[in-house]
């Protein structure tokens, strides 16, 4: 756990330890993490009699502890498979519950199961409490941990850095999937990093012979006419193309990188770009604003109604409305280094000492004292 812990890092490898320190005691289930969930059954001879053994696990583990709070990071997970009802059924005094919420979890009715939602976004705080769902708002946060964990080097690369999923079939990122598509058509100064969905070899070449045949019979159609021909002339009766990108942005992207290995590629970069989830509407509030400016890049975001909150926009981040003016600041950062340097320190130190993981667990620590 302590290895998945530390190659993991992110703003939230030191939570539970900081609550520790503070007079918490904290217990950990991942429902996610089978090799630790059975290590934990091994060392506490516990031996799961269900066909989901994960799950079993994860409930005996939480009901020895017997815990006074529950926070639960993915509730839609926990509420689909029923967990939290059979957990807080079995413990003899129900235990406050808090959910996070920062990814769309489809119907927000699911989060009046809980006594309190944190969410890092205003817009989804906002809109819970609109429905009479009790929220509250918690900013992402840098851990300057992360700064003795990776090796920053001395010459960073001169190109601007992005990390993320590359999806079309959610609205939430088909707007950030065709805006960079379009950026990386204008300049070569960005590099990718993410996951996308690439077609089989056997998908590709099934509809490359089924352009053919259609071009074919386009042709044949005008010297024999033919009811077939006709048919798989028509472009419209074309199944969709297996590539969601086309064939070239797909051929620039980079695989995709996370935890360390993310944070220790991004540091190498002079400059970020970042585009937020749609999800959580004209707020600034994803993580990569912080992992960014804590590592001292100079970070080029998209712009949020509240930025302004957070950074000295032109002095510590540049912003962006359209793909024009992300490539035309992308442009000026690179060809003024000793601009994009200053933006980077400047950033760096306003994230390290405004936004960093202690200012987070004292706000989260108020938040379970309160209840």
């Amino acid at each position: 756990m302590e290895f998945i812990r530390w190659h993991a890092l992110s703003s939230f490898v030191r939570w539970f330890e900081l609550l520790e320190q503070m007079g918490f005691a904290t217990c950990v289930f991942n429902h996610n993490l089978p090799e630790v969930a059975l290590a934990w059954a091994r060392e506490n001879k516990f031996k799961p009699k269900s066909c989901d053994s994960i799950i079993e696990i994860g409930l005996e583990k939480i009901k020895r502890f017997k815990p006074d709070v529950i926070f639960a990071f993915a509730p839609l997970t926990y509420l689909k498979n029923n967990f939290l009802d059979e957990l807080i059924s079995s413990l003899s005094k129900r235990p406050k519950v808090i959910a996070w919420y920062g990814a769309n979890c489809g119907d927000e009715e699911i989060f009046r199961y809980f006594d309190l939602t944190l969410s890092n976004s205003k817009h989804l705080v906002n809109s819970l409490k609109e429905k009479g769902i009790k929220a509250d708002f918690l900013q992402h946060a840098f851990d300057p941990i992360i700064l003795e964990k990776i090796k920053i080097p001395k010459n960073r690369l001169n190109r601007v850095a992005f990390f993320g999923n590359l999806d079309v079939s959610t609205i939430d990122f088909r707007e950030r999937t065709k805006l960079l598509e379009e950026v990386s058509e204008k300049t070569n100064l960005l590099d990718i990093y993410g996951a996308h969905n690439t077609p089989s070899l056997k998908e590709t070449a099934k509809h490359s012979l089924l352009i053919t045949r259609q071009k074919i019979s386009h042709t044949l159609n005008k010297f024999a006419p033919n009811q077939k021909f006709d048919y798989w002339s028509n472009k419209q009766n074309m199944p969709p193309s297996p590539w969601e990108l086309s064939k070239n942005f797909c051929k620039k992207i980079k695989s995709p990188l996370y935890g360390q290995e993310m944070l220790q590629k991004l540091s190498s970069y002079q400059i970020a770009l970042n585009y937020h989830n749609r999800h959580t509407g004209d707020f600034a509030c994803n993580m990569r604003l912080f992992e960014a400016t804590g590592l001292g890049c100079a970070l080029i975001t998209d712009h949020k109604s509240d930025l302004h909150e957070y950074f000295d926009l032109e002095r510590e981040v540049l912003t962006y409305k359209t793909p024009e003016e992300l490539c035309s600041k992308i442009k000026f950062l690179i060809n003024n280094t000793e601009v994009a340097d200053e933006m980077g320190l400047e950033a760096q130190a306003k994230c390290l000492s405004n936004y960093n993981i202690f200012n987070l667990s004292d706000i989260f620590c108020d938040y379970i004292q309160k209840l």
